[in-house]
């Protein structure tokens, strides 16, 4: 209560009346948990208190933020404010703008085909603002004010189940989920929804596979090093030696706490079957599969016999550039942690093409997105590169086999660059290792393998054409900190390199990954296969 007193040295401030602040994303929590606090709790206030507590909520909704996910924070403040004042008069709230913010959310679902919804009104900006915000917080607005409004409700009930019904294919058989996007260090929030859609009655899947998904998932973030012994708290970082990069601008000492959402769990009664049944395999463990999300333009990616998953993206963009190694690559996986680094001048090009100036150092990934559809096997997008003023337009397709990936690129340039000592560079998958890990390197005619002792992870590339080097990498700039892998301290990846030669250029690049490998010979059977293909 003294958080709200403004009379109290901890008083918390109210938020300014003239531009948004992260305060709004707060006080959504805090109104969720007065309101399932209740009577209880709020006949211990005062009137004064409680007066106080709305004053503090209601200065959280004067600058509405409605072409993002933030229109959920000021929804949830709203519907618990109106809920809560048909008992206690120092409580109100503003219908109008809690169905502003509504309407606003349902515009960014853009089609209702996959229950997906966009985090941008003119850009396809997917991530997992669906699992903790789009998700999470209907699901807080439907339990304190769905019945009053039931057919908004039901709108976004509808909505809800048609993107439970694949959640599932993004957990591995460690228990992780495929990180990509931004806020990674809420972590287990992804498992807010899913539960939370339990307990009203509209998870889709049997409660043995929730409960599997919960313990994994909460076990693979712990054991990845989730929590600082040393400060007795969660960590910034996703693990003790990981990016510091992943460490957004929005986040300090609390954030990574918004992960603490999913513990809602324990509101679960003990004799419920949650509790109380077998935990069953994950689909990932009951055979392969590849799963079209068709409104992000993404396709999940199974494999059994290892079990990873993986992410393809043909057209996911970042809000901002900060943001792009969470968005802008080929691929991700559930075992193959990508790099991060938030440099706007430099970029790491594992899952990637990139393009660098070798005389000024200057390097750049994709900078923005012409089309990109799902073929039946994997991806096909046209993008272009912006480096200085030179513009590099490419059309890249991608075929999945397996745990195996073929890369086509295209690549335009104009005149003007084959006289700067530009270079193009392509890397695999990440191969995380450890301090003072060494790594088993194989070399062959236009084949790299590299495998970890330690963790038996392999990464494995081919130059089928185009490429005139590949070699190992692990430094991509000597400005760039060696620590850049999400999870491990060290890493290294294979690179394809091709000096610019041409207006035209055409490359074409085999790779494989998997946690779990195929003995040498049935690796090299299946590649000499696709390659040819």
């Amino acid at each position: 209560k003294n958080a709200f007193n403004p009379a109290h040295p901890d008083y918390w401030g109210e938020a300014p009346a003239d531009k948004p602040t992260q305060r709004s994303v707060e006080a959504a929590l805090v109104a969720w948990s007065l309101w399932q606090l209740g009577d209880d709790f709020l006949t211990k206030l005062t009137s004064s208190e409680r007066a106080n507590i709305n004053k503090w909520l209601a200065s959280c909704t004067q600058v509405p933020e409605r072409e993002n996910n933030h229109a959920w924070f000021t929804a949830i403040n709203q519907a618990a404010r109106l809920s809560l004042s048909k008992k206690w008069k120092e409580f109100s709230g503003s219908e109008e703008w809690m169905l502003a913010d509504l309407k606003a959310m349902e515009a960014l679902a853009k089609s209702a085909e996959d229950g997906w919804y966009s985090d941008s009104p003119v850009l396809s900006t997917y991530d997992y603002y669906n699992f903790w915000t789009f998700a999470s917080h209907f699901l807080y607005w439907n339990r304190i004010i769905g019945k009053s409004y039931p057919e908004w409700s039901a709108r976004f009930s509808r909505r809800l189940k048609l993107f439970l019904e694949k959640t599932p294919y993004f957990f591995a058989a460690n228990g992780s989920h495929v990180l990509f996007g931004r806020s990674l260090i809420y972590r287990w929030s992804v498992l807010m929804p899913l539960v939370e859609a339990y307990a009203q009655g509209m998870w889709t899947q049997s409660p043995g596979m929730l409960r599997a998904i919960v313990r994994r998932n909460l076990e693979f973030h712990w054991n990845a090093g989730a929590f600082d012994k040393t400060n007795g708290k969660l960590r910034e970082t996703f693990s003790e030696q990981g990016s510091t990069a992943i460490r957004e601008p929005y986040i300090d000492n609390g954030h990574p706490y918004w992960a603490m959402q999913a513990f809602s769990l324990y509101s679960i009664p003990p004799q419920d079957a949650f509790w109380t049944s077998r935990e069953e395999p994950l689909p990932v463990e009951r055979g392969d599969y590849r799963v079209r999300l068709e409104v992000p333009k993404m396709m999940l990616v199974g494999t059994k016999t290892s079990g990873q998953v993986r992410l393809l993206e043909a057209r996911n963009e970042s809000r901002r550039p900060r943001y792009r190694d969470g968005y802008h690559r080929f691929a991700y996986s559930s075992h193959f942690p990508f790099n991060y680094i938030a440099r706007e001048d430099r970029v790491t090009w594992d899952q990637a093409l990139a393009f660098r100036n070798n005389q000024t150092g200057l390097c750049s990934g994709r900078s923005g997105i012409k089309s990109g559809t799902l073929t039946a096997d994997g991806t096909e997008l046209e993008w272009w590169a912006q480096l200085d003023d030179l513009r590099f337009d490419v059309v890249t397709r991608i075929s999945v086999n397996g745990e195996f990936e073929k890369r086509t690129h295209v690549v335009t340039a104009p005149a003007s660059a084959l006289n700067k000592s530009i270079e193009i560079l392509e890397g695999s998958s990440v191969l995380g290792l450890m301090n003072g890990e060494t790594y088993e390197r194989t070399v062959k005619p236009k084949l790299q393998i590299l495998r970890s002792p330690r963790s038996k992870l392999l990464i494995a590339s081919w130059n089928v054409d185009g490429f005139q080097q590949l070699e190992a990498t692990e430094v991509f700039d000597q400005s760039i900190p060696p620590n850049v892998n999400l999870i491990y301290p060290r890493m290294v990846v294979n690179t394809l390199r091709q000096p610019l030669t041409a207006e035209r250029t055409t490359l074409v690049s085999l790779h494989y990954a998997s946690p779990r490998p195929l003995k040498t010979n049935e690796l090299m059977r299946q590649a000499a296969h696709l390659v040819t293909v």
